[in-house]
């Protein structure tokens, strides 16, 4: 969810902080439309999907790692030495870069066991984003596709987020439409994105982490709370569902772009452990992911909503529980709203502006037009549930499966062993079919949801079932 890049400095080598990290960046407000994403697609194929889709990107996203070690091994970029503290974190929260001197070390370092290193230039230090292994693998083309995929994904995010807060706080204030709340939302959200310095959200971020960490725990308690008061029989298997499912679950992995920033975070001397670090909170995260879809989906059955925080019962005590805590999440996504256009701003003005620093007023355009565009796009897409699946079929499967498999395949050309190439063309294939089965799903149920609100009332098939009803029964029988 957050976008860190990585520490200045010695980075980090606190096994709770590492951990924080990686799990922070994986857990966004997705999680909150699968329990309807699995009373899509049924509690037995999605736990099966969630697993594999898991199991996929976690081995996908090392194959990047891979990349960037492979790339250092054959010289193809510098590095230094990992005890020179001259390191600067880069305000994009992409990546970092080096102050002075860089240095091509000596890659065959035989001065510690390979047993102990990992990767063997884990005591080199050396900072890529996604778009330089892109461009590695493919040139130009390659880290324009990294780019517009991270540019388009985030910016999803954003909207996504707007969604949220716009219908959970209509729920109490039914009379303020999704445009009303808007007006009242993207001023403000203009004025945090001018701030060019990352630093300067950090606190607001911190809170807003610790809001979503609370918020999803009363959401885990309410849902196993209401597990008693509804029977339903769970739908088990939907094929019709999978393409949706697929979509969102992907969505959910929202942190493969930043999978090169979180291993660089790590200290350089400790960075061959950063693939057991990962491996064990993937691991911690899909559970998660499975519980929390699972558990919302069998609470409210086929009441459940898009939002499972629509689902909320209102409080009858004085203090609306329920409010509070969609309060908390609203306030939490709020502030992320900064953070993840963060890298969308960064992106356009390295590709509209030439020197951005200096034209600070074209700069601040780009934004107020850039956060307003989000406003458009939430307007036209006013569903969650749909958006999620649009961006996770588009952008989220290329940043997922099919990028880290292109580019292993570019840049390991001709090391490769026969489980490598299989692997590669697997991640591939299914990046391309998920991408265009989902990405169909997607448009057809947002042309469905379009349909419904322009027909009058008096011609919705629930309004003709109830009035046929009631003609039946006050005509007299001959």
């Amino acid at each position: 969810m957050a976008v860190g890049g990585a520490s200045s400095g010695a980075g980090s080598k606190s096994p709770i902080k590492i951990f924080a990290n990686i799990f922070i960046s994986f857990i966004g407000a997705g999680v909150l439309g699968l329990p309807f994403a699995f009373k899509e697609a049924g509690i037995l194929e999605g736990i099966v999907v969630m697993t594999l889709v898991g199991i996929i990107s976690v081995k996908a996203m090392l194959l990047i790692v891979d990349c960037k070690y492979q790339l250092i091994k054959d010289n193809r970029v510098p590095t230094k030495p990992y005890d020179r503290d001259d390191t600067e974190a880069r305000e994009d929260g992409l990546v970092t870069k080096v102050k002075g001197r860089e240095e091509v070390m000596n890659l065959l370092d035989d001065d510690e066991p390979e047993a102990d290193k990992g990767h063997k230039n884990a005591r080199l230090s050396v900072d890529l984003s996604y778009g330089d292994i892109g461009h590695h693998a493919l040139g130009h083309i390659g880290r324009v596709f990294v780019d517009l995929a991270i540019l388009i994904s985030q910016a999803g995010f954003c909207c996504a987020y707007l969604i949220f807060i716009s219908e959970n706080l209509s729920s109490y204030i039914p009379k303020l439409k999704l445009i009303h709340w808007l007006v009242l939302l993207l001023p403000p959200l203009c004025l945090l994105t001018l701030l060019r310095q990352l630093k300067s959200l950090a606190l607001t971020s911190l809170l807003a982490q610790c809001s979503n960490l609370l918020a999803f725990g009363v959401v885990f308690w309410f849902d196993f709370e209401h597990f008693h008061h509804i029977k339903i029989h769970p739908k088990n298997m939907s094929i019709k569902g999978l393409p949706f499912f697929l979509a969102i679950s992907i969505y959910c992995y929202e942190g493969a772009g930043m999978i090169l920033s979180l291993e660089g975070s790590l200290a350089a001397d400790i960075r061959y452990k950063f693939r057991r670090f990962f491996i064990f909170t993937m691991v911690i995260v899909t559970s998660l992911y499975i519980s929390f879809g699972a558990a919302g989906y069998l609470s409210f059955g086929p009441e459940t909503n898009a939002i499972i925080t629509l689902n909320l019962p209102k409080g009858e005590s004085e203090v609306d529980f329920a409010m509070v805590v969609k309060s908390f999440l609203c306030l939490a996504l709020f502030f992320t709203y900064p953070v993840m256009m963060f890298p969308v701003m960064k992106l356009l003005e390295n590709y509209l502006i030439k020197d951005a620093h200096k034209n600070i007023l074209k700069g601040n355009l780009l934004r107020v037009f850039t956060v307003f565009m989000t406003g458009c796009i939430v307007l036209v897409i006013p569903n969650f549930a749909n958006l999620m699946a649009l961006v996770g079929a588009t952008c989220c499967t290329m940043l997922a499966f099919t990028l880290p498999g292109l580019f292993h395949m570019c840049i390991f050309k001709g090391n490769l062993t026969i489980y490598q190439v299989i692997v590669d063309w697997t991640l591939i294939f299914l990046g391309i079919v998920g991408a265009v089965i989902g990405t169909i799903d997607a448009l057809q149920r947002l042309h469905s949801s379009a349909e419904e609100p322009s027909l009058p009332d008096i011609f919705t098939k629930q309004s003709l079932n109830a009035t046929l009803a009631s003609a039946l029964s006050s005509s007299p029988l001959p």
